[in-house]
């Protein structure tokens, strides 16, 4: 439902209620708009239009366009709060509240695109499972930042350093988490926190969490940190996991992880003073709860900004308070990991996550079970040796910050010599161009899954939301293509595609091997 109408429009609509006296002018529309319409404008209340065949649209329209006229009978002063939802509310009460709530939605997916100067499309479309308008302009900035980083670091030989993984995640689309309430610092109702990798869904199926690959210079730039800076006895057991924890300014509260295998690596990044992870090696969860089991006192503490730890996340953890800036990975594996097939395996290969095997899984606990001295378990840690002072470029400055926004929201597809005639499927992109102006891009996908740029749309003008869109003279397929109606470029793709066109949905790549819905399963951890 994007804003497509005037503000008053939505104010006076949204106010009404199912017994609001109404009006209908006679019949001004063709086509299945006047079959409908003939039979809903003999209604005289709200819930009579709609009993008789309206949609909540044409009421928008309907009244925007004069079709209708208020005659009297209850109106709220203001609309309602889908969030104040009773069991009095009429079923009209309860479509108006939706409507309201789509509204508000919108409007602010129009105010963030307006500030970026760009389409609400670029925003849109993509976009993955958990994500608003807001978290999806700052990922794809992010992105673009990791692949600046990841062309410096290819270029100048050198290692990804702190300071290139802080830029990137400073400049992330951290989702507030309100599901892990094992973790919440006192006073706090949801964390900043995400997972990328391998997740597990309430069915047992394991999948690669969508942001995973559609972020991929960003997964990048946090996989090659730890193989970087993996500790050479970690390398040689060696320490392999399926997912990566991301976590923003908070302190978790004393807890242990579900879901996870045990075995993790923790670095944490930033600017703090503080924040040192207290860890129970030798806490048992058989043996009673966290807080009963570890004690205070009873831990060590690790200052994660100049280690690497390797600890067991079923063992008790809490990380101390901090002043500053300080962000955390964890590196670790879902307790299901042995339920990735091989196509799930590939996939997180190509983003740098190789999963562990039964015997490196053993290996790696052995290294966790190492008595030290008196019987106390040993607290694995390793001194991180950087050098980011003087090492690459400073990717946190404001150039590479503006540089990488700007960059979000210009294509980034290249236009492949793609030698199929035999087409399979569609994709379109949204896309800024230098002067402002908004401009559609449609590609056919080849047999070979190549992609050849077929229709262009530009704007006619900044902001206007008009578009001309014209078939390539360097495309000789299909019917002659020129119109201002994207309907019509559907059209001309079912013809050249030869069937109907496919629904455009991001799915996870599932342990199953067909698409599944991402879990909300996650593990649960915040170090």
């Amino acid at each position: 439902m994007p804003t497509t109408y005037k503000e008053p429009t939505y104010k006076e609509v949204l106010c009404w209620t199912a017994d609001t006296q109404i009006k209908y002018a006679p019949n001004p529309k063709s086509g299945k708009s006047k079959v409908r319409y003939e039979k809903y404008m003999k209604a005289k209340t709200v819930e009579q239009a709609m009993s008789f065949g309206s949609k909540p649209q044409d009421l928008f329209f309907d009244f925007e366009h004069g079709y209708i006229k208020v005659l009297g009978g209850p109106r709220r002063q203001k609309p309602l709060n889908p969030k104040n939802e009773s069991e009095d509310w009429t079923k009209i009460d309860v479509m108006l509240a939706k409507m309201h709530r789509s509204w508000i939605h919108w409007k602010h997916t129009f105010g963030v695109a307006k500030k970026l100067g760009v389409d609400r499309r670029q925003l849109t479309s993509g976009k993955v499972t958990g994500e608003n308008t807001k978290i999806r302009a700052a990922r794809l900035a992010a992105n673009e930042l990791a692949k600046m980083v990841l062309q410096d670091v290819k270029a100048s030989k050198r290692k990804i350093t702190d300071r290139d993984v802080v830029a990137v995640l400073r400049m992330w689309g951290f989702r507030e988490n309100t599901t892990r309430s094992n973790v919440f610092p006192k006073g706090q109702t949801f964390v900043f926190s995400d997972t990328i990798g391998l997740v597990a869904n309430y069915r047992g199926c394991v999948s690669v969490v969508q942001a995973t690959t559609e972020y991929l210079a960003f997964t990048r730039v946090l996989t090659g940190w730890l193989r970087d800076h993996m500790p050479e006895v970690a390398k040689k057991a060696p320490f392999l996991y399926t997912s990566i924890n991301i976590n923003a300014n908070y302190a978790g509260k004393l807890h242990r992880d579900s879901n996870n295998e045990g075995p993790s690596l923790i670095h944490a990044f930033g600017s703090f003073s503080g924040g040192a992870l207290n860890y129970w090696a030798d806490d048992d969860k058989s043996k009673g709860p966290v807080e009963k089991m570890c004690l205070p006192g009873h831990s060590s503490t690790v200052s994660l900004d100049k280690h690497i730890l390797m600890f067991d996340g079923n063992r008790g953890h809490s990380v101390q308070d901090f002043q500053g800036e300080r962000f955390s990975l964890v590196y670790f594996s879902i307790g299901q990991y042995h339920k990735a097939n091989t196509k799930v395996r590939e996939a997180l290969s190509a983003c740098g996550i190789n999963c562990p095997s039964t015997g490196s899984m053993a290996k790696v606990r052995m290294m966790l079970d190492a008595p030290g001295e008196k019987g106390v378990r040993k607290v694995l840690s390793w001194a991180i040796h950087d050098n980011c002072g003087k090492t690459g470029t400073d990717f946190r400055k404001n150039l590479y910050v503006t540089k990488a926004r700007d960059l979000a929201f210009q294509s980034d597809k290249k236009e492949e010599d793609c030698k199929d005639t035999t087409f399979v499927d569609h994709d379109i992109t949204y896309v800024t161009l230098p002067d402002g102006r908004r401009s559609v891009r449609v590609h056919l996908v080849g047999a070979s899954g190549g992609q050849k740029l077929v229709v262009v749309g530009d704007e006619d003008a900044k902001g206007s939301g008009h578009y001309l869109y014209e078939k390539l003279d360097s495309f000789m397929q299909g019917p002659p293509l020129s119109t201002v109606r994207i309907g019509e470029v559907r059209t001309w793709l079912t013809q050249v595609l030869g069937s109907p066109l496919k629904a455009r949905v991001k799915r996870c790549i599932s342990s199953f091997g067909t698409d599944e819905a991402p879990s909300k399963k996650h593990a649960r951890m915040g170090a």
